[in-house]
């Protein structure tokens, strides 16, 4: 029997793999693609929102609870970690954060990996620093791919919507981190983008999945995102760039990541072959 499909996303700290995957996943794990995290760090210089029950020891594995419990909102269960330091991945050894990341594709042999786009979304340097482990990682993995064939995504914002949150920001009176702040974000030219997700049918279930990470809730986005039901607005569509195989010209958009290997959620085609009912998400 084949196994299914498989969705990994690879990111810096909890919360990052919901931002980017939580409607995705919320759309494909019912049609039995499976999916998969893997986080480098567990958050441990992040935020405290009052109310959270964490202190700055505990702070560790109550995000790591946060984040599998977000994920258990769409439906997934395996969820990984790695023992790296919040705020110190740029300055760690890249070849052990690169291990790391390829043993985990090993482990779980994704057929498509997810990242966030090389400048971080919002430029955070861990951010930065695992998407470039992921990149040299995957080379190692498709290298040795078997019959499937893996694809590789980044996640982003575009430059108009990053404008539109900022607008909704300001329409709502949330004050959010500017282009030139720490971590402000430019958002990616938008027609960089290969593929759109509409996650519109899932967008409460990813909100949902968004306030298991209670300790994050101080958060001007967080906050902006639940004044007047303004989740609804963000997390109606997911956007990804397709890295590998490289975009041909002519390529149409996609409309999930896994559009490519048809809907099934069992056998997958080679890239390349012709898609056959696809499946959303």
């Amino acid at each position: 029997m084949a196994r299914p499909l498989t969705v990994a996303g690879i990111f810096a700290h909890p919360d990052d793999e919901t931002w980017s995957l939580a409607g995705s996943f919320a759309l494909l794990v019912p049609k039995g693609i499976r999916g998969a995290v893997w986080t480098a760090t567990r958050g441990q210089a992040g935020q405290i929102a009052e109310g959270s029950g964490a202190t700055r020891e505990t702070l560790p594995q109550v995000r790591e609870a946060e984040e599998r419990a977000a994920m258990a909102e769409v439906g997934v269960e395996r969820v990984e970690f790695g023992d790296f330091v919040d705020g110190e991945v740029e300055g760690a050894d890249l070849n052990a954060l690169t291990t790391g990341v390829h043993r985990f594709l090993e482990r779980e042999q994704p057929d498509v990996v997810v990242t966030m786009e090389p400048g971080g979304v919002t430029t955070h340097p861990d951010h930065v620093a695992v998407t470039a482990a992921t990149q040299a990682a995957f080379g190692a993995y498709v290298a040795a791919a078997g019959e499937r064939a893996p694809r590789f995504y980044y996640w982003g914002v575009p430059v108009s919507g990053m404008a539109g949150w900022r607008q909704l920001g300001r329409a709502s009176g949330y004050k959010l981190p500017g282009e030139d702040d720490p971590y402000g974000g430019f958002g990616t030219p938008d027609d960089q983008f290969t593929c759109t997700v509409d996650t519109s049918a899932v967008a409460e279930q990813a909100w949902r999945a968004l306030c298991r990470h209670r300790t994050q809730a101080d958060d001007p986005w967080y906050r902006l995102l639940g004044h007047q039901d303004n989740w609804r607005a963000v997390f109606t569509r997911s956007q990804f760039i397709r890295v590998h195989p490289a975009p041909r010209p002519g390529d149409p958009p996609e409309t999930s990541l896994v559009e490519a290997f048809g809907g099934s959620g069992g056998l997958m085609e080679r890239s390349g072959s012709p898609p056959e009912d696809r499946a959303n998400g």
